[in-house]
């Protein structure tokens, strides 16, 4: 018998989310907020795609006001030019984000800049909140380059979105207490390797939504999402996907045990 998504999706959480811009498609907060809406999953974390957003905080803010609170945790996605303007992110604290995100594909040259990428997780320690890291794509962003940050910062979580290369992210993971990794576009065999390596407690339901309909544009994505729960509870059980879907998501992010 095939699991009812029906049945759970009040009680799933997907910590990585978009709305924006990217490559030739835009998907608007109206249309994302819409697409969750029909969902009916718990709650979301979501961010602006992409390092052009503008930095004009009010803009942001009207956009960030316009989501439900009742679903939504904001990710801020941070660059180089908001830190050196605000190293402190003051100016967003309006925006009452939850995680920042540091994209180290989608920006190169945060690899150049290792005291910036300190300086924000300062920021993180201090409001308590998690930091995000994009993984994959090239040598500057595999897991393994932010090792050093999740060892110095204990008292810090870090996620690592994606797991990649998922030989390096297995190698953070074990060495550290503080660290997790995000099921987005994560294949199957990857978190097989992670469950089998006793890591599965360090998983987080992630799924990059909607940005799967710009690389496989025939897709349903209401299907598209149903499905993908269902493969992975058909892979791994029911209790395991909600312990990531849900008890991680309010223990990581909305920080409730």
């Amino acid at each position: 018998m095939l699991p009812n998504f029906d049945k759970i999706a009040s009680k799933i959480c997907d910590c990585h989310a978009h709305f924006g811009r990217f490559r030739d498609d835009y998907y608007s907060p109206s249309q994302v907020v819409n697409w969750y809406a029909e969902l009916g999953i718990d709650k979301v974390c979501i961010m602006h795609l992409g390092s052009s957003w503008p930095l004009e905080t009010e803009n942001e803010k009207q956009i960030v006001d316009s989501l439900p609170d009742e679903r939504y945790v904001y990710n801020l996605w941070v660059t180089p030019e908001m830190y050196d303007l605000d190293p402190d992110l003051k100016r967003y604290d309006n925006l009452n984000y939850k995680v920042i995100k540091i994209h180290t594909y989608d920006r190169k040259d945060w690899h150049e800049m290792p005291h910036k990428i300190r300086g924000v997780i300062e920021v993180a320690v201090k409001k308590n909140i998690p930091v995000m890291f994009h993984t994959g794509g090239w040598m500057g962003s595999n897991a393994i380059q932010f090792y050093k940050f999740c060892r110095e910062y204990p008292e810090v979580t870090f996620i690592l979105a994606h797991g990649r290369p998922i030989s390096q992210a297995i190698t953070v993971l074990k060495g550290t207490k503080n660290t997790y990794v995000d099921s987005s576009f994560l294949p199957i065999e990857s978190i097989k390797l992670l469950s089998n390596a006793g890591l599965s407690h360090k998983i987080i339901f992630g799924t990059d939504f909607p940005v799967m309909k710009t690389f496989w544009p025939e897709i349903n994505l209401i299907t598209w999402y149903k499905n993908h729960v269902i493969e992975l509870i058909q892979e791994f059980g029911e209790n395991e996907f909600m312990y990531w879907s849900h008890e991680n998501f309010y223990k990581l992010i909305i920080r409730k045990n």
